[in-house]
């Protein structure tokens, strides 16, 4: 069994210290048997941060195609009501821990812990970008990135692609999703506008091109987890100097990734090949993928819209 004394002890040794502000990207199976479960992990946290340091997760809720929000009518969220996070059992014990914040923006909501808390929920808004608050806890506050199993994302991937796209003027069509969010006796349908990318073309460059040259880096151990901290601000630009050298880097070899195949403006098929091709599985008894392929590549035909 896991104690709280023994994380805090792993979490020191990895580099956290006070006033740290920290986006967790924490996948709780990895860590293993915890006395007392997630809560304890974020109490050990916040043992080390202390009150001048920050913790931020994603709280991703389910979102559905806004061009069938009519089917959505009676799903409705507020602040007082928010959806529950699909990010994981971290996300919802934090959701859920004293003093926790939430997102004013709840159709993209982030859950925030300890000093910064209030001012970067309170500005994170509707009319901000989705990962504004991240940006936010980047720039102003040198935030780090604190993953522990899972996949070796540093949590700016995201930001870093959706600048180089605005840059160059290329674009991603994928179908925009969103809630119906009650604010007073308004109840409104909020979008959420952002780029995807294909996580098996980022992994391959991460490793080979990005990871290996980071300088802000510390491994180790939490509990039994492979865990990394890393400085966002450098992985930040590191990405997008990477993106940036060339566009296309960002698609996969996949010839079934629908992704990279169809649907960005630098993508290297179109709709009818990507389509023939699903036909071609079928006739070879791949019916299960084939058919949630063309499902897919329908969304976007049909529901797509050009995002950056």
């Amino acid at each position: 069994m896991i104690t709280r004394e023994s994380l805090v002890k792993d979490l020191i040794s990895l580099g956290i210290k006070s006033g740290d502000t920290l986006f967790l990207r924490i996948s709780y199976r990895a860590i293993g048997k915890v006395e007392e479960g997630p809560k304890t992990f974020l109490d050990a946290l916040m043992e080390i941060i202390g009150k001048e340091g920050t913790i931020i997760l994603t709280a991703f809720p389910k979102k559905y195609i806004s061009q069938l929000k009519f089917f959505h009518q009676k799903e409705v969220y507020s602040s007082e009501n928010p959806p529950k996070p699909i990010t994981g059992a971290m996300s919802v014990v934090a959701q859920a821990y004293p003093n926790a914040k939430l997102s004013r923006k709840i159709e993209f909501p982030f859950v925030v812990i300890g000093k910064y808390a209030e001012y970067l929920t309170t500005s994170h808004t509707h009319e901000k970008r989705g990962y504004w608050l991240l940006e936010e806890a980047i720039e102003k506050f040198d935030c780090y990135c604190l993953r522990i199993g899972g996949e070796c994302f540093t949590g700016t991937t995201h930001i870093a692609f959706t600048k180089v796209l605005r840059a160059t003027g290329n674009y991603q069509k994928k179908p925009k999703y969103g809630l119906y969010i009650r604010e007073g006796n308004c109840v409104k349908w909020y979008d959420t506008n952002n780029t995807i990318f294909c996580h098996t073309a980022f992994l391959k460059a991460n490793s080979k091109y990005i990871y290996p040259y980071l300088i802000h880096k510390k491994e180790g151990l939490v509990g039994n987890g492979h865990a990394v901290l890393t400085r966002m601000k450098e992985t930040l630009q590191k990405e997008e100097d990477y993106i940036n050298q060339d566009v296309s880097r960002m698609l996969c070899d996949n010839k079934e990734c629908l992704l990279c195949r169809v649907s960005f403006s630098f993508s290297d098929s179109n709709v009818i090949i990507y389509l023939v091709r699903q036909l071609l599985q079928l006739c070879k008894g791949n019916i299960r993928k084939a058919i949630q392929n063309i499902r897919s590549l329908l969304n976007n035909v049909f529901f797509g819209i050009k995002q950056q």
